[in-house]
C-alpha cells in the first residue's frame, strides 16, 4: 500500500478546472516530484492534499485512509506537513519561534521539548544557528526557506510538502536547500516536491510526475524524464506552444 495515494483527482475554482481526473501515488521513503509550468495545477493539489482546497472529485488517501473533510490540523496530526510556496514566516517572531509553531500540532509536548527539538533543528540547518534571536523580516529568501523547512519538520511528518522551494532563490542557495531536501529523505521522511525547476527536482526525485493543464501527462523514473522532450515542451507552456517555437 502506497503511503499517499492520489486517485481520480479534480479540483475546480468557480469554472475553471485546475486538475483534471490526476492519479498518482508515493511510497514511504521516497521523494516524488510534480513538474510542470505556471498555472499546472501543481500547488493546487498539495493544498487539495493539505486540506486547503476542497476537490470537486476523487480521492486522497493517506495510508490507506481518506483526508477528504478533514481540516488542516488533523491532516498535520496524522503526518501530512505542507511547506507552501511564499515560506509564510511569521515576521515579527524570531526564527527560533518560527520553528516552534511547526510542532503546535503535536500534543503532549512540553515548551522545554519543543525548544530541545528546535535548537536540534539547527543541527540540520547550521546556516540559520546565529539567527535563532533575530525577527523574521530581517532574512534572506533562502534563510526564510530554511526556516519554512525547519518548521515543517518540527510536525514530525510521514510525508513532506514542499512547493516551489527554490523559487527566488540565487543558483547557490537553491543547491544548499536541494542539499538539506536529500539529507531529509536520508532521514526517512517522505517528500512529495513541486518544482518548476526540473534539473534541480529531478535531481534529488525516485520518481517524478509532469503535470500540463491540470493532467498528468509523463510519468518515469528522473533519467528518463529528463531526456524525454515533452518535458521541454511542458516547460514552454504546452506542446502547441513548444511546437511553434520549434518552427
Amino acid at each position: 500500500m502506497a503511503l499517499l495515494e492520489i486517485r481520480d483527482l479534480t479540483v475546480r475554482y468557480g469554472e475553471i478546472e485546475a486538475v483534471r481526473g490526476i492519479s498518482f501515488s508515493v511510497e514511504a521513503g521516497e521523494v516524488v516530484t510534480l513538474l510542470g509550468s505556471n498555472g499546472a495545477g501543481k500547488s493546487t493539489t498539495l493544498k487539495t492534499i493539505s486540506g486547503l482546497v476542497k476537490p470537486a472529485g476523487g480521492e486522497v488517501l493517506f495510508e490507506g485512509q481518506s483526508l477528504l473533510g478533514l481540516k488542516p490540523e488533523e491532516i498535520v496530526r496524522r503526518g501530512v506537513a505542507h511547506v507552501p510556496e511564499g515560506r509564510r514566516v511569521f515576521p515579527g517572531l524570531t526564527v527560533r519561534e518560527n520553528i516552534m509553531l511547526g510542532a503546535s500540532n503535536r500534543k503532549g509536548l512540553s515548551t522545554r521539548q519543543i525548544k530541545d527539538e528546535a535548537e536540534g533543528m539547527f543541527e540540520l540547518f547550521p546556516d540559520i544557528r546565529r539567527f535563532g534571536d533575530a525577527l523574521g523580516w530581517t532574512l534572506s529568501g533562502g534563510q526564510l526557506q530554511m526556516v519554512a523547512l525547519a518548521r515543517g519538520l518540527m510536525a514530525k511528518p510521514r510525508i513532506l510538502l514542499l512547493d516551489e522551494p527554490s523559487l527566488g532563490l540565487a543558483p547557490v542557495i537553491v543547491q544548499a536547500v536541494f542539499a538539506i531536501i536529500a539529507e531529509v529523505r536520508r532521514r526517512g521522511t517522505t517528500v512529495l516536491l513541486v518544482e518548476q525547476n526540473a534539473r534541480m527536482g529531478l535531481s534529488v526525485a525516485d520518481r517524478g510526475y509532469v503535470l500540463e493543464t491540470g493532467q498528468l501527462v509523463l510519468s518515469g523514473a528522473p533519467q528518463d524524464l529528463w531526456a524525454n522532450d515533452d518535458i521541454r515542451a511542458a516547460y514552454l507552456g504546452g506542446r502547441a506552444k513548444a511546437e511553434a517555437l520549434a518552427q
